[in-house]
């Protein structure tokens, strides 16, 4: 039986004469995992979250189900609840009755939507709060409410837009330990809209990074965060060293005048790429021994790390955290690993990166 809960089929969707807003998309997302759709604003995440929920129609495309097609189902009758970014919560009603709503529409029995509520309630640490007002309620509270709503009809899939989006920077981590434990313990499918590339890290099992209407590349945390497939996801996804470099053979790249060992192989001989090197993975020495020489041009302090930009002979610039303090105006050397150096190759796709990502797991075990 497949494990695939939701699927999309070169899925387009467009307003009347408007740009498109997402192009071709397809992917697939399975049950019990905690999906994220990262991008900026416009880039067509929530629209996804509206064509799952029923609250749009694709113009062009397939939309599954439970391998079941679900194009003109109606909202109202998909395993789906959507917790959106102001929570829409009934101001006239208190917490039992705003939980309590959609199983009063489906007619339960009245001890049955007491029990379900409870329990609903129970999940999100709000048990005693039934008769309080919504308006008394804080927004890590009202956020509570909203997803106890959502679990309450026992649906499939959970859709979060934006959720935490309103709430002060601490109660917004808090919010992310709790949603992300709540997953685990329901056992069901959460996709979750956000902009914020700390959050969709810290919370994911996979992170869907989308950009102008496609997905860009998907993959686990880790996956994204050290082999971002081009310049877009490397630059949205943390702080990235980007540089323009050549490929001169398998695990050698030559970029601002020098070569070095990496671990990248499988491109063409002397290939034009894209360097990154993740700003925590280089590392102060003295000017003589770095692989690269840099002039400090600036230097914060981040609470865990100094954040020190420097500048390279040609004019490159290089951002360091590092535990080490550098001056302003100073000479220093930057070392890093050959597994710090990624490679990125010019229009690659997905699964031309995915296929050349196989090849150096491949090459590993023949070695072995």
């Amino acid at each position: 039986m497949s494990n695939t809960i939701i699927q999309f089929k070169n899925v387009t969707k467009q307003y009347d004469s408007d740009p498109t807003v997402l192009n071709d998309v397809s992917f697939e997302i399975e049950k019990g995992k905690f999906y994220t759709l990262l991008g900026p604003s416009g880039c067509g995440k929530t629209t996804i979250l509206r064509l799952i929920a029923g609250f749009t129609e694709a113009t062009t495309g397939e939309i599954y189900f439970n391998d079941k097609r679900i194009n003109q189902v109606p909202a109202n009758k998909r395993q789906v609840n959507t917790v959106f970014q102001d929570y829409a919560l009934f101001p006239h009603l208190n917490v039992f009755e705003n939980v309590a709503f959609g199983l009063r529409i489906k007619k339960m029995k009245k001890t049955d939507i007491e029990a379900k509520v409870k329990e609903a309630l129970s999940f999100v640490n709000l048990s005693g709060y039934e008769a309080r007002e919504i308006k008394e309620m804080s927004g890590g509270q009202r956020q509570r409410v909203a997803i106890a709503r959502a679990i309450v009809n026992e649906p499939e899939v959970i859709l979060l837009d934006e959720p935490l989006s309103a709430l002060d920077l601490k109660l917004r981590y808090q919010m992310q330990y709790e949603l992300r434990d709540l997953q685990k313990r329901l056992g069901i499918t959460f996709i979750f809209v956000t902009h914020d590339q700390e959050e969709a890290l810290a919370m994911s099992d996979e992170i869907f990074v989308i950009n102008k209407g496609k997905i860009q590349q998907s993959g686990t945390p880790n996956d994204i965060y050290d082999e971002p497939i081009n310049r877009f996801v490397a630059d949205f996804i943390g702080e990235s060293n980007i540089v323009k470099g050549t490929m001169t053979r398998d695990y050698l790249v030559e970029f601002v005048g020098k070569r070095f060992e990496c671990v990248d192989m499988g491109m063409n001989t002397n290939e034009p790429v894209e360097i990154v090197i993740r700003p925590e993975d280089l590392e102060i020495t003295s000017f003589d021994e770095g692989m690269l020489q840099v002039n400090v041009h600036s230097q914060l302090f981040r609470g865990v790390h100094y954040e020190i930009t420097g500048i390279d002979q040609d004019g490159n610039e290089w951002l360091v955290h590092s535990t080490k303090k550098a001056n302003v105006g100073d000479n220093i050397g930057l070392k890093f690993a050959p597994e710090a150096i990624h490679v990125m190759r010019f229009n690659e796709t997905e699964e031309d990166f995915d296929k050349r990502l196989d090849s150096y797991t491949e090459g590993d075990a023949n070695e072995q």
